[in-house]
C-alpha cells in the first residue's frame, strides 16, 4: 500500500509539472481568432480559366508577440478535390494557433484533364500547379510582412510548409523540386504549366521554408532532397496506407498506377542518410490519414508535431511524459493501442517495462526484448503510464488503450 501511495504522489507531481504549459508545445491560449478569404494570388487552372487563390488565417487570441512562427498548411484530396476549410486541416490550424503559432490554410488549384494524352503527366502537372501556388502563398506572406509592417506578427525566418496527404506532397515538392535539372527528370512541361516560381503572384519574394510538416505525404524522388540541408522534416504516416505509400510505390488512380511516390519512411531514411534534421512518427497498421476520423490519432498528431516544432524552434528537449531523450533509446507502438504494443530500441538490451494506472497502481511488470510484443488485452480501457528502463536510462510515456 505504501508503494502505491508513493507512486501516486510521484504521478501527481509529474502531472502537475505538465500543467505548467509551455508556449509552442502546449495550448497556452484559450481561443483562436480566424480571418478567412484573404486572396494571395491568382492563376490559370487546367481548364485555362483564372482562379483567385485564397487563404484563411488562424491567430492565438490575445497574443502580443510579433515574432511568431508561421505554418503554411494545405489540405488533402489527391489534387482533384478537397478544401482549405476541411475539418482535419482546420483542426490542425486551430490547435497549433492555441500553442502560439500563426497558421494559414491555403487554397490551391485542383483538377486534372483525364482526357489528356498521359495521366502520369496530368497528375505531375497538378502537383506542380499546387506547388507553384504554395510558393506564391509563402511569397505573399513575406510580402505582407514587409509592406504592411508585420501585420501578422510573424518571424519570416520561421516559416514551415506542408499539410495533410496532398498537402504534404505539396510541401515536399515545394522544398525538394527546386532545380531545373530535377524537373528534367519528370514529365512536367514547364512551357505549358510554368517554371519553378510559377505565375500565381507576389514575385520578388522568397518562397523558401525552414521545414516541412508532412502528414501522410510523399515526394516523387528523395534524391531531390540532397540540396536542402537547411530544412527540417517532420513526418507522420501509417504503415498500411493504401493511398500514399508509406515507403515507395505507385500512386493509383481508380486502380491504375499513375506516378511513383516515395513516402514518409523513404523521406526520413534519405534525410537521415544525408545528416538532415528529420523525424518520423509511424502509425503502425494504420491506413491513410487516420487522424482525420479518429480523435485519439489526432491528439497524437498534434502532440508530435508540437513537440518536434518546439525542438526545432528552441533547440530544447521538452520535459513531459510524452518526451523521450534525444536519440530515442527506446519506444513502443502503436499509441493509441488495442490489445498489444511492440517495442523498439537503439540497442539489443532487454527492456524492463512497468505499467501504472494514473492513481499509481502497478498493473504490469515485464522484461521484453526489442521487437517483441506485450499483451494488454486483459487491461481495462483508458490511460496508463509506462516506464521503460534500459541500463541507466528511463523513459516515461502515456499510453491510451481503446
Amino acid at each position: 500500500m505504501k508503494k502505491v501511495y508513493f507512486l501516486g504522489i510521484i504521478l501527481l507531481a509529474t502531472l502537475s509539472a505538465i500543467g505548467q504549459k509551455v508556449r509552442y508545445l502546449d495550448p497556452v491560449f484559450d481561443s483562436v481568432v480566424s480571418y478567412p478569404n484573404v486572396q494571395y494570388g491568382a492563376s490559370q487552372t487546367f481548364q485555362n480559366t483564372t482562379l483567385n487563390l485564397n487563404m484563411d488565417f488562424y491567430y492565438p487570441y490575445g497574443d502580443s508577440l510579433t515574432n511568431r512562427p508561421l505554418l503554411v498548411l494545405a489540405h488533402g484530396g489527391s489534387f482533384v478535390q478537397g478544401s482549405r476549410q476541411a475539418a482535419d486541416i482546420v483542426k490542425v490550424c486551430r490547435e497549433m494557433a492555441l500553442r502560439g503559432y500563426v497558421c494559414v490554410s491555403i487554397q490551391y488549384r485542383l483538377g486534372v484533364n483525364i482526357a489528356g494524352s498521359s495521366l502520369n503527366q496530368e497528375f505531375s502537372h497538378a502537383v506542380w500547379r499546387a506547388t507553384q501556388d504554395g510558393r506564391a502563398a509563402v511569397r505573399f506572406l513575406r510580402k505582407r510582412h514587409a509592406e504592411e509592417s508585420n501585420i501578422d506578427g510573424i518571424d519570416t525566418s520561421k516559416i514551415f510548409v506542408g499539410g495533410i496527404s496532398a498537402g504534404g506532397v505539396l510541401g515536399m515538392h515545394l522544398v525538394g523540386l527546386d532545380r531545373y535539372e530535377e524537373i528534367a527528370q519528370t514529365s512536367i512541361d514547364t512551357a505549358q504549366v510554368g517554371d519553378i516560381d510559377g505565375t500565381s503572384g507576389n514575385p520578388g519574394y522568397s518562397w523558401r521554408a525552414r521545414g516541412v510538416v508532412n502528414l501522410c505525404g510523399a515526394i516523387s524522388n528523395v534524391a531531390w532532397l540532397a540540396n536542402n540541408n537547411d530544412v527540417a522534416f517532420i513526418s507522420m504516416h501509417g504503415t498500411n496506407d493504401q493511398t500514399v505509400p508509406y515507403k515507395s510505390d505507385y500512386f493509383k488512380f481508380f486502380g491504375n498506377p499513375i506516378g511513383f511516390l516515395q513516402g514518409s519512411f523513404s523521406i526520413d531514411s534519405a534525410a537521415a542518410s544525408l545528416g538532415y534534421k528529420s523525424v518520423l512518427h509511424t502509425f503502425q497498421g494504420a491506413d491513410h490519414v487516420p487522424f482525420s476520423t479518429n480523435a485519439l490519432y489526432m491528439d497524437t498528431t498534434i502532440r508530435f508535431v508540437s513537440r518536434e516544432l518546439y525542438k526545432n524552434l528552441t533547440g530544447l528537449i521538452p520535459t513531459s511524459l510524452e518526451t523521450i531523450r534525444e536519440g530515442e533509446i527506446a519506444s513502443f507502438f502503436p499509441n493509441p493501442a488495442n490489445s498489444s504494443i511492440s517495442f523498439s530500441a537503439s540497442r539489443s538490451n532487454l527492456l524492463q517495462v512497468n505499467m501504472y494506472s494514473l492513481n499509481g497502481q502497478e498493473v504490469l511488470s515485464a522484461e521484453v526484448s526489442p521487437g517483441s510484443s506485450l499483451d494488454l488485452a486483459k487491461l481495462e480501457r483508458g490511460m496508463y503510464l509506462i516506464e521503460i528502463k534500459m541500463e541507466e536510462s528511463l523513459i516515461r510515456k502515456r499510453l491510451i488503450l481503446e
